[in-house]
């Protein structure tokens, strides 16, 4: 009967006792920083996959928003505001980058204009709980107001990364058009509100 690395077993020659020092356990920032990327990239890839299988499970909603805010949360409490940003920001654009390019296979858009990228955002947001309103559509501006968000009560940079989300998908559907969200419950404001519109 042998004990290696915590585990004891039967048929591993002679007894051996080995236990792991802290410091083949401890982990440096670089690795733990690449730990919670990978983490937050698994989750955002379930989200990808839950919108495209129309997924609306209240549990697979749960477990997502679960995973979503603790990792953030974590991270924030760990590097700061500014580090989280730097480390996740250029990641979740990437993400968005990468979810236009399937909105594009899967879906027959014919106008990629403000209309066609706010729905596809609307579209995001539902698969993530978000409810609210289409208050204003035009060619050159879509406004959404949501009064309703799983996240309200979430790190205010868990909406910033979204929207850098957003600025990669915009970047690939149509570079000529911008969102920015003007108003965020996480932030404090009473509701949610963002724009999509032309800036050039």
């Amino acid at each position: 009967m042998a004990e290696v690395n915590g585990v004891t077993g039967t048929n591993a020659g002679p007894e051996v006792m080995y236990t792991m020092s802290e410091e083949e356990v401890s982990l440096t920032r670089e690795e733990m920083e690449n730990m919670s990327k990978e983490a937050i990239t698994i989750w955002w890839s379930t989200v990808i996959k839950a919108v495209v299988s129309s997924s609306s499970s209240e549990e697979m909603k749960n477990i997502l928003h679960n995973f979503l805010s603790s990792a953030v949360k974590e991270m924030v409490k760990s590097y700061g505001s500014k580090r989280t940003m730097e480390l996740m920001g250029p990641m979740m654009r990437q993400g968005g980058k990468k979810a236009a390019v399937r909105a594009l296979e899967g879906h027959e858009i014919v106008e990629r204009d403000g209309i066609a990228i706010s729905s596809l955002i609307d579209l995001w947001e539902g698969a993530l709980g978000v409810r609210g309103t289409i208050v204003e559509k035009t060619e050159i501006s879509v406004i959404k107001v949501a009064k309703e968000c799983p996240f309200a009560n979430q790190p205010p940079e868990l909406c910033a990364l979204f929207g850098k989300f957003v600025d990669g998908f915009c970047e690939v559907i149509n570079p000529e058009y911008g969102w920015c969200q003007t108003h965020k419950m996480s932030a404090g404001d009473r509701e949610c509100r963002w724009v999509c519109k032309k800036e050039s």
